[in-house]
């Protein structure tokens, strides 16, 4: 495709070049402007279709060409009345406009209206291989930040398409512009993100445009209801105004809490302590879902890789806090921790 669209460009400069050469008016650049304008568009066109979903494209079509089948049947209407026939058929520049108002406005809306049912079309549903139609997944800006929604992708549990709203991959550019050191990570890995689902060849992803009149939120609550979508998000407040108005969600905390492995006390775990802990000799290392392990006479093993034995267990609002005592033993692979402090981790406590 990227050399025949070359080959195009190629031509229409190229004749265009010939164009102004062998006649040089002021006409000759005029059609010559208005002809490099519709390149541009119509590669700007190709762009926007080749992110969206083949099948509006193809509806859209239709529908369009109904539009002018439509707009030709009310310009003979109209050049049969008495009143209308003479507006019509004049051949005046204000005939000329009225006839291309109808036109393109009966053409818009053919397509616009044909977009509007593609997914109602039962012809266009995608069966899965259970025989009924392939769900749909609604993607919002931070499940692309928090990036677990990739590997969920990846695996047999998302089963169906993913749907992006476009102001999400806008946002996100903004945010991969911007000077802030925080704001450009989280826009960087949204966009790694969305670029790492378009290469998973097993999941069908479309970019779509959403209507944001209301607000962002009931903008995509209600593209979800308009076209049987699930919402993957762990938004608070849009979980919230999701479950008042009986919107499936797909709450990622929730999919990770449920996957947890179960700690008991006597259980044993390699940790990477950090730092120190509140009370006397105590170290502060953390789980890879970030819960904190607060290890017993162990201070000076802050940057080192240990074996932990845990001796305590105590739920808080911010995770589970797990005490637990050095063993002796070499450290072989067992579980994994992370080397690093995660932010808004729970502060450690004293002894269990």
């Amino acid at each position: 495709m990227n050399y025949l669209r070359a080959i195009l460009i190629v031509l229409i400069l190229w004749t265009g070049a010939l164009a102004a050469a062998y006649e040089p008016a002021p006409v000759t650049y005029v059609i010559v402007g208005v002809g490099m304008t519709l390149l541009v568009l119509t590669l700007l066109l190709e762009a926007r279709i080749r992110q969206g979903d083949p099948r509006q494209v193809v509806v859209g079509g239709v529908g369009l060409l109904l539009g002018f089948v439509l707009a030709a049947l009310v310009l003979a209407i109209l050049g049969g009345l008495p009143i209308t026939a003479g507006l019509v058929s004049s051949g005046t520049l204000v005939s000329t406009f009225a006839v291309a108002v109808i036109v393109l406005l009966s053409g818009y809306l053919g397509a616009a209206a044909a977009r509007a049912v593609t997914y109602e079309l039962v012809l266009f549903r995608q069966p899965d291989h259970e025989g009924g139609t392939r769900a749909r997944f609604l993607v919002g800006e931070k499940s692309l930040i928090d990036g677990r929604i990739v590997k969920l992708a990846e695996s047999p549990l998302l089963s169906g398409e993913i749907i992006i709203p476009r102001f999400v991959v806008d946002q996100l550019n903004q945010l991969a512009a911007s000077t802030t050191p925080m704001d450009r990570f989280r826009g960087e890995r949204g966009l790694d993100s969305l670029r790492r689902l378009q290469q998973n060849r097993m999941r069908a992803v479309y970019i779509r445009e959403i209507d944001l009149l209301h607000g962002e939120i009931e903008g995509v609550l209600d593209y979800a209801v308009q076209h049987d979508a699930r919402v993957v998000t762990h938004n608070p407040e849009m979980i919230r105004e999701a479950s008042r108005r009986g919107i499936p969600i797909v709450n990622l905390n929730d999919i990770a809490t449920m996957l947890e492995p179960e700690i008991l006390s006597g259980d044993e775990l390699v940790v990477r302590l950090v730092k120190q802990g509140k009370e006397k000799e105590q170290a502060v290392g953390y789980l890879e879902n970030g819960n904190m392990v607060v290890v017993e006479d162990s201070r000076a093993d802050i940057g080192r890789t240990v074996r932990v034995a845990v001796t305590g267990i105590h739920q808080t609002r911010a995770g589970t806090l797990i005490f637990a005592r050095k063993r002796d033993a070499p450290v072989e692979g067992t579980l994994t921790m992370v080397e690093g402090e995660p932010s808004g981790a729970t502060e450690g406590v004293g002894r269990s």
